[in-house]
């Protein structure tokens, strides 16, 4: 026999289902089943599984209606800032569309732009009351023709019309003036590092790979100090030019002096939440760069190992272990790695990124976004992919730096990213981070978990059989978030982040906005500040912040009154995963929740953030 089993469709939080047509009302959240013993297999599946079967089985006219642009994405985008997008009012466009970062590259500009456009973004934070963190770009080993930097702010000042055919020398000497014919570079010894035959691409700053703005290069002959090379394509550069020669080991430092200087200087006032090390190749790197950022006094800042040279490829696993998140830089990546090999080096990337419960972005996926107000098929798809492969983000770099649509480009690839979480199998992947857990020892009954792995991978298998529509858990140093973010639940992460009063014999202030803002970066994570006076008491957590953290959740949309809630704490030296239901095992506040923020609770959690602000030491210029 046959039974037809009615599912709930398909409807994250913050979305409205899709109204019903005549065509589609009969098979709207509806499947066939074959029988009696698929049907209990069925039932027993967790929310995951079942809300991704019911949308890939759901009917087209399903399918292609349009879904709410403010619903909650469990992506995460981060936006490079430059010409186009340092204004107030745009920044403020972009936090309302969804940006959750913003990177600040020191490939350009000076301390004192990029200083203007934090203090833009500040002020976009405050009236957007969106939370934003901050990410320091820096140069690193980067092979660029010196004398075209900070040409990317005005590029009408550096044109250079390439022609195919024609003979083009690059040389360390960079003392000799820039042409079509000769391209002065950083670095040293450049002739006895590459061989005929080798390719060179050379395009300008954060470059899109469009044949009219870049041009492949291949070594010919080395005559003393001089490459020369065959151009293949007519092309202009503009603005600030960048050179990458594929497989050729780097031997500058990590860190120039101009970077050491920067983040002693503008990271060390401004506090930056991340610092991305660009080129990193090892973790000698990374070890190198946690010493300047200490020696600063950024102990907090987590850095972002960029992956942008096969040698940094090849050294993932031992890079991992040392930082805090992953940058796949598709752009110089792609140079060393062969097109048909990219996809491939991506998702194995990508997986490692998700087995060590690393976060990892992704960028150069919209190019074609710089100028056009919607990205091709194939980018689409990419964005997409990207997802469905384990991407905690997407970055944004030429599209937001210089674009022509940088708030729709940021409200567009969320979308992408929307549409296709809802096809993320997150009942798979939750296995596959189980059987490739923390190793220990042989036992015959698999891996053994870490304390931290247990408690995360229980409450996210709680929060699916019990269908939750949210986790909460509790944090002073964002780690219990991003433990719970590795296993990739279907439902938020609402990760209230207890401020924690800290002091020297000079100062004193409160912990806790740079680790909320490092939350930011993690799948399916939505960071919140509690009231100091609620932290622990002794080592334990009363209700009182429960309740505070249900309540706003309840004021964003996130739960109704009966939803279960799977609550992940510590009392004591116990860890505990409980459920609770909105608004019996912990009561709503019916006129701050419904007007909000008119009631106790809701005047509580604004005066309470208010006077943390006040309280928190303001960075100096």
């Amino acid at each position: 026999s046959q039974l037809t089993v009615a599912l709930p469709p398909t409807c994250p939080p913050g979305r409205s289902p899709p109204p019903a047509g005549p065509a589609s009302q009969s098979m709207m959240g509806m499947r066939r089943v074959n029988s009696q013993n698929e049907l209990d297999k069925y039932a027993k599946q967790g929310r995951s599984r079942r809300d991704m079967e019911s949308h890939l089985n759901a009917p087209l006219s399903q399918i292609l209606v349009k879904d709410d642009e403010k619903a909650l994405t469990m992506t995460k985008v981060i936006a490079t800032l430059g010409p186009a997008s340092r204004s107030v009012d745009t920044l403020k466009q972009m936090l309302l569309a969804g940006m959750r970062a913003a990177r600040f590259d020191f490939s350009y500009g000076d301390k004192k732009y990029h200083q203007e456009t934090l203090n833009n973004l500040r002020q976009a934070v405050k009236e957007s009351r969106k939370m934003c963190a901050v990410i320091m770009d820096t140069q690193g080993p980067e092979v660029i023709v010196p004398s075209t930097i900070n040409t990317c702010l005005k590029p009408e000042i550096m044109r250079l019309e390439m022609v195919a055919d024609e003979e083009v020398v690059i040389t360390s000497d960079v003392g000799r003036q820039v042409s079509s014919k000769c391209l002065p570079v950083n670095l040293p010894n450049l002739a006895s590092l590459v061989n005929e035959g080798d390719e060179v691409f050379v395009g300008q700053y954060l470059f899109t790979g469009s044949e009219t703005s870049s041009v492949y290069l291949t070594v010919r002959k080395i005559v003393g100090s001089d490459v020369v090379c065959q151009c293949h394509n007519t092309a202009t550069l503009e603005g600030q030019i960048t050179v990458h020669i594929s497989n050729v080991k780097n031997s500058m430092p990590s860190l120039t002096e101009a970077d050491k200087d920067a983040i002693k200087t503008w990271g060390k006032s401004n506090d930056v939440d991340f610092l991305s090390l660009s080129f990193c190749r090892s973790a000698a790197d990374v070890k190198a760069a946690r010493a300047v950022l200490d020696e600063a006094g950024l102990t907090r800042t987590g850095i972002l190992a960029k992956i942008e040279s096969k040698e940094g490829l090849l050294n993932l696993d031992e890079i991992l272990p040392e930082c805090y998140g992953v940058i796949i830089s598709r752009g110089n990546l792609g140079l060393d790695v062969g097109p048909e090999k990219m996809f491939l080096t991506q998702k194995a990337v990508l997986q490692q990124c998700n087995m060590h419960g690393k976060p990892a972005i992704v960028t150069r996926v919209v190019d074609t976004m710089t100028d056009a107000p919607r990205p091709t098929r194939a980018e689409a798809t990419d964005v997409a992919n990207a997802i469905l492969d384990g991407a905690d983000c997407i970055m944004l770099g030429a599209e937001t730096l210089r674009g022509q649509n940088v708030v729709t480009c940021v409200k567009t690839v969320l979308q992408i990213c929307a549409e296709a979480e809802k096809c993320f199998d997150y009942s798979a992947f939750y296995k596959g981070i189980m059987e490739t857990a923390s190793p220990g020892e042989a036992t015959g009954v698999g891996p053994i978990l870490s304390e931290e792995d247990a408690l995360a991978s229980s409450a996210v298998r709680a929060a699916d059989k019990v269908n939750a529509r949210l986790i909460v858990c509790f944090t002073e140093t964002g780690r219990t978030a991003s433990n719970l973010a590795k296993f990739r639940p279907p439902m938020p992460i609402l990760t209230v982040v207890v401020p924690k009063l800290i002091s020297n014999t000079i100062s004193w202030g409160f912990s806790g906005d740079s680790q909320a803002r490092q939350s930011l970066i993690h799948r399916g994570t939505v960071p919140i500040l509690a009231d100091p006076t609620m932290g622990p008491r002794r080592g334990v957590m009363d209700d009182s912040i429960l309740q505070f953290s249900i309540n706003k959740a309840h004021l964003m949309g996130l739960v109704r009154s009966g939803d279960p809630v799977v609550v992940s704490q510590r009392i004591g030296a116990s860890s505990v995963v409980k459920v609770v239901t909105v608004g019996l095992d912990v009561p709503l506040s019916g006129a701050g929740a419904m007007s909000g923020g008119a009631g106790s609770w809701g005047a509580q959690m604004t005066s309470s953030m208010a006077d943390l602000r006040s309280a928190l030491p303001t960075p100096t210029a």
